[in-house]
């Protein structure tokens, strides 16, 4: 019997799945977690490309996913993720099948914030302070320390997920209780168990930064690493610190950042976690011409970003990370061939059920891109701190007037979007 070599993606999303099916069909297999699936998902999903189990227990994963692929006659040629919470069991799989991948090693620094933020101290690379803390008592003695406002995240996590911003102590009373009941109702998410048997309800206290904030995605090979792209974050005025409400492509570095200091500082970042092959993301600010790094984590940039990329420049970022997977070389477009776009991410603004989305678009028409609703009429919405899932309700791509700074055009689409729920 003739066996068939796919890319094992590990633990990634419904969307993700079906533009590879799509773009790609016959090149990958699914190991996906049913706490991925939707509600409504039909029981009765074709099962030939995909294995539905919980990626929790590492030997209980590997030998269904034998059986699996001894079933249906794979063999597996790469493993890619696209998902913080899946990088543990994606290494752990690698490892056993004896295919590239990031470390379990470099996993646990990338996913535990204060593990990858003592490591980067140590190689020198600039980034904020930070103390791992159990109870209000530390985070005033952190703040009289620093004599700053402080962030209060989770030791591992994604987004704006349970992140606080307190700018003084008072902010912290009432954000550290919140915080702990969203970790305590949140026991049984992948997202917030690491490898390295931390405790969960463990949290970070990490000194603010004021600046402009940035991701890229870099490609890294025998040490050296280059940029495929470099993305700015604009954030809404209120609502969950963290939250990224538009992403601009392509851009530069602010005037005065030294550019070959700051490619030498991404190179200590990746070594300091031992990552010296692969796709990665990495976030940081820049604060007068001075880099401080935020996260890495060793997949590429999610949320709009792939789409904003391939809309710019034709590169399908998620193409790409299947490709790395199977040793192929990436050559993506020069970036003054990049056309000059912003994603811009709509939130439900309170709880309820989603009746109708009203875009009027008065002024962009002719400027839209693309614009993606993720939710229908009738869906439930819930809004954080109970929830940073469901009240995401879509993006819209557009390219920006020239005239006109991106902040005030991104305040100027989203009046332009009427959403009603009840």
């Amino acid at each position: 019997m003739k066996h068939h070599n796919r890319i094992l993606v590990v633990g990634t999303t419904p969307d993700y799945i079906d533009h590879i099916r799509r773009r790609m069909p016959g090149r990958a297999v699914f190991l996906t977690d049913p706490d991925t699936l939707p509600p409504t998902a039909p029981s009765s999903t074709p099962m030939d490309d995909e294995l539905i189990y919980p990626l929790r227990d590492e030997n209980k994963v590997t030998e269904e996913l034998q059986h699996f692929l001894i079933h249906h006659h794979l063999t597996l040629g790469g493993v890619t993720c696209f998902d913080c919470e899946s990088l543990a069991m994606a290494a752990a799989i690698a490892d056993n099948w004896g295919l590239p991948f990031s470390s379990r090693e470099t996993v646990r620094y990338c996913r535990n914030k204060y593990v990858c933020k003592q490591r980067w101290y140590t190689y020198g690379v600039p980034c904020p302070r930070v103390r791992k803390i159990n109870c209000l008592e530390d985070i005033a003695a952190f703040m009289g320390e620093t004599e700053s406002s402080v962030i209060l995240k989770p030791l591992s996590g994604s987004g704006s997920e349970l992140i606080f911003r307190c700018d003084n102590y008072a902010e912290a009373i009432d954000a550290y209780p919140v915080m702990m009941a969203g970790l305590k109702s949140r026991s049984g998410n992948r997202m917030y168990h690491l490898s390295d048997n931390q405790n969960q309800m463990a949290v970070l206290c990490e000194e603010y930064i004021e600046g402009e904030e940035f991701s890229c995605d870099i490609l890294l090979k025998a040490d050296e690493a280059k940029i495929l792209r470099l993305a700015k974050k604009y954030f809404p005025d209120k609502g969950p610190i963290g939250t990224t409400q538009a992403y601009e492509i392509p851009v530069e570095l602010p005037a005065g950042t030294d550019l070959s200091a700051f490619m030498a500082y991404v190179s200590a970042a990746v070594k300091a976690v031992d990552l010296t092959d692969g796709l990665c993301m990495l976030d940081f600010i820049i604060r007068n011409g001075r880099p401080y790094f935020i996260e890495i984590s060793p997949r590429p940039g999610g949320d709009c970003l792939p789409p904003l990329i391939e809309e710019s420049c034709g590169f399908d970022m998620i193409a790409a990370a299947l490709d790395y997977a199977e040793g192929l070389w990436l050559m993506i477009p020069p970036h003054d061939t990049w056309d000059h776009l912003v994603g811009v991410r709509f939130h439900a603004e309170h709880s309820g059920r989603l009746q109708a989305i009203r875009p009027h678009l008065d002024g962009y028409e002719k400027r839209v891109r693309s614009m993606v609703w993720l939710k229908q009429p009738g869906d439930p919405i819930r809004v954080p701190p109970e929830d940073y899932a469901s009240w995401l309700l879509g993006y819209i791509i557009f390219e920006p007037a020239a005239d006109q700074p991106i902040h005030q055009q991104i305040i100027g689409l989203k009046k332009q979007i009427t959403v009603d729920i009840l």
